[in-house]
């Protein structure tokens, strides 16, 4: 992590557009609005626990995408990223036609419409909006995906908004379903609206919600298939990087997600320095060279999804229910401690906090093929990863729920009840964002874990004493007490 990356900056977001789809290293400050819309699936898509209904998860995001893409353009922006369900549009400011309540009036209208052809596995929607200064590099993972990675206050504001207001059952939600939330920066709150009363362009919303449900969704979905030799996928390679598709390829295993601490404080007070902004930048494309790599050269097989802001996320999947089953017990926390072995010191070096951990991999179900599947989609000429299944939803309810700091993992109670008991015992229950104890979450730290990973590869384990004059004795290490 000492060497500096090459980078191009940037001078306005559509040179960044450009360069980005050269390849280059390319980034740009820049004064962005951030809209995101959280589509609120029935459970059992976004979470599921079968190829059919993580097809109609994915269908239902791929044609959302390509509606709220084309309305985003017609402002002026684009979709920046698609987190499952939750999609981030960006408008690059100063925008003469740019009126963010006409944007979200007008996605509403286009949502509205097209689900109400397209069928009911979605339930709503609400946004939340802000605008800033945000420093934007694109996407560096291993399967070719297309994202932008915004980064600034203004970015993380609304995404973190909507999760914690997920967190809360709907009644007590200020952010309810078919609502919008505006951060005012002269009181420093959010305000709050009814999405059905915000002015709208209808004649753009239709347009937009006609052609998302005239085109067939281009979703490239990986299933699970059963087969004598267990679970494979016949389906295209994701991408660059991915397995073989000859090669068994499987969808059992959990998500973890990996959250850089530190890293908007650095974005806000570097805005002003061209130099430190670079070197920013710079590093931060290292440490996505880095994680990319882990991802690569890891033992297990790990699938990552797009950067979300400084959210690094991958599930580990394995070969049968049965390798599943056994690996879970101990890999559910050694392959964060993997991850905070090789990556913490390296964030650390170029001046990044730590790491703080959500895991989660859920119930598999009856003879079910998988419990974690991923997607690809296609909006305006680039690529999207998609994940479904409850791993990818309860790792992100984890940041959402409980916001953990550095050096803290925080892993779903189902997933907890299956670890080994040295590490089983090592967590306490959680405490959510608003104080109250959680019933799906358990969180523990990272050091105490990995100090029960070195008791649990020592015991039992014999010691060869070489003694002169007699032949060798094997003495077993016993634990430690207090």
């Amino acid at each position: 992590m000492a060497k500096q990356m090459i980078t191009e900056r940037a001078f306005d977001f559509r040179g960044f557009q450009k360069l980005a789809g050269s390849g280059i290293n390319v980034f740009v400050p820049t004064q962005l609005a951030h809209i995101y819309v959280k589509l609120d699936f029935q459970s059992k898509f976004e979470s599921a626990q079968t190829a059919e209904d993580a097809k109609g998860f994915f269908r239902s995001v791929a044609r959302a995408t390509l509606a709220t893409d084309l309305v985003a353009k017609g402002y002026g922006g684009e979709v920046l990223e698609v987190q499952g369900s939750m999609l981030h549009i960006g408008v690059p400011l100063p925008a003469a036609t740019f009126d963010a309540q006409s944007l979200m009036g007008s996605l509403h209208a286009a949502l509205g419409d097209l689900f109400s052809r397209v069928g009911s596995r979605v339930d709503g929607w609400r946004m939340a909006y802000d605008n800033g200064r945000t420093l934007v590099v694109a996407s560096r993972g291993v399967h070719g995906d297309s994202s932008y990675v915004s980064l600034g206050k203004s970015a993380n504001r609304p995404a973190k908004h909507i999760y914690a207001q997920l967190e809360l059952p709907e009644s007590e939600r200020k952010l309810k379903r078919g609502c919008y939330a505006e951060w005012d920066s002269r009181t420093t709150a959010w305000k709050y609206g009814d999405l059905g009363l915000l002015p709208r362009m209808l004649k753009e919303a239709h347009r937009a919600s006609s052609e998302a449900y005239r085109i067939e969704p281009r979703v490239s979905f990986i299933e699970a298939i059963s087969t004598k030799r267990g679970v494979r996928a016949d389906a295209a390679p994701i991408g660059p990087g991915a397995v073989n598709p000859n090669v068994p390829r499987t969808y059992f295993g959990w998500v973890m997600r990996a959250d850089l601490d530190g890293f908007t404080a650095r974005v806000e007070e570097c805005f002003d320095d061209d130099a430190r902004l670079t070197k920013l930048a710079s590093d931060f494309l290292l440490l996505m060279e880095a994680t990319a790599s882990f991802t690569m050269a890891h033992k297990e097989t790990l699938a990552q999804l797009p950067w979300a802001g400084d959210n690094f996320t991958v599930g580990a999947i394995y070969g049968s229910k049965d390798e599943y089953d056994r690996s879970a017990p101990r890999r559910l926390t050694e392959l964060v401690l993997d991850f905070e072995k090789e990556l913490a010191t390296q964030a650390k070096a170029v001046g990044f906090g730590g790491w703080a951990y959500g895991v989660a991999g859920g119930e598999v179900h009856g003879n079910a093929g998988g419990n974690m599947y991923i997607a690809t989609a296609e909006a305006g000429g680039r690529r999207f990863l998609l994940g479904a299944g409850e791993g990818f939803g309860r790792s992100a309810q984890a940041f959402g729920d409980v916001n953990p700091k550095a050096g803290m993992i925080v892993i779903y109670e189902p997933d907890w009840a299956r670890l080994d008991e040295g590490y089983k015992k090592t967590f306490d229950k959680a405490t959510t964002a608003h104080g109250t104890q959680s019933s799906l979450f358990r969180q523990a730290r990272t050091a105490a874990l990995q100090s029960e990973r070195v008791r649990l590869a020592t015991v039992g384990v014999p010691t060869i004493i070489s003694i002169p004059g007699r032949s060798s004795v094997p003495v077993s290490t016993k634990p430690y007490f207090k």
